[in-house]
């Protein structure tokens, strides 16, 4: 049975040891943090798990139909992760650990992009987009621009955090971006005014040069007719037939010789065609 002053002797040499910087960072030199940690913080630096309030204290920052862009802070980002990680620094022991393994913590644990690629950023920025159109249009394309007009393409997250509520991060600094729907096939409908502009099935002779089968004709708007104006229930047959007569009237769909063409289902969806909507936000620059 080991007598009591052997035990001493072994906790005051242990005493000694971790109160030696040098020798307790040589111990703790081949220490590494495990890939399940830093994957969990990797996650707590794009502001996974964060309360939405932390983010946007008061609600009348975020107000319905808005965009926020933002600056991601670093030394905030320290200080999440160093709170995060003090949990379980009961004594003084624990403490000169982890004041030896931090840098390497910090240094182990990147931000995950859009390749799956982990980098270190230098400057992240982003925005929070509160609107219908998140919930509208689930798949919503998002480009951002530097300054320069390059496009950054290294996407940190992008996520809807609610139905109505979108959170953006990239890195480097937001010049602007667009907003698009998605391009995953062809968008049929009317203008956003409730009108509708045509475009040339044929070309007639007093055409501006250089115009082309599918250019937008330059006339009046075909005003469609609802069937249901509350649910927006357009009368298909009686904007087709308007179609037809705006386009023959002005020698649109026409042979050479000035007869008409058949107004078929084809020349109809020629009209219809719809390409994708984009907006385009631009940043204020006090980021």
């Amino acid at each position: 049975m080991p007598r009591l002053s052997q035990k001493k002797s072994k906790h005051t040499h242990y005493l000694q040891f971790i109160s030696d910087p040098a020798r307790l960072a040589k111990a703790l030199a081949d220490t590494e943090p495990t890939e399940q940690l830093t994957a969990w913080l990797n996650r707590l630096k794009r502001l996974y798990g964060v309360p939405f309030n932390y983010l946007v204290p008061n609600e009348k920052m975020l107000p319905n139909e808005s965009i926020r862009f933002f600056q991601v802070d670093f030394n905030w980002i320290d200080a999440l992760l160093e709170g995060a990680c003090s949990i379980g620094h009961a004594n003084e022991t624990e403490a000169r650990h982890a004041a030896l393994l931090t840098a390497k913590l910090h240094a182990a644990c990147g931000m995950t992009g859009a390749t799956g690629n982990i980098s270190a950023p230098t400057q992240v920025t982003g925005f929070l987009l509160r609107s219908q159109v998140v919930s509208g249009w689930p798949k919503l394309e998002v480009v951002a621009y530097g300054q320069d007009g390059t496009e950054l393409t290294n996407v940190l997250r992008m996520e809807h955090i609610s139905p109505s509520l979108l959170l953006y991060l990239v890195e480097g600094k937001i010049d602007h971006l667009l907003l698009r729907e998605p391009a995953v096939g062809l968008h049929f409908g009317i203008d956003i005014n409730g009108e509708k502009n045509l475009r040339y099935v044929t070309v007639p002779a007093d055409a501006p040069a250089g115009t082309k089968p599918g250019d937008q004709m330059a006339v009046e708007p075909v005003p469609p007719t609802f069937r249901d104006k509350g649910n927006r229930t357009l009368k298909l047959n009686q904007l087709a037939a308007n179609t037809a007569t705006t386009l023959y009237a002005n020698q649109a769909n026409n042979a050479p010789d000035g007869s008409k063409l058949p107004f078929t289902s084809a020349e109809f969806a020629l009209e219809m065609v719809e390409g994708t909507q984009e907006v385009e936000f631009q940043s204020n620059g006090s980021q």
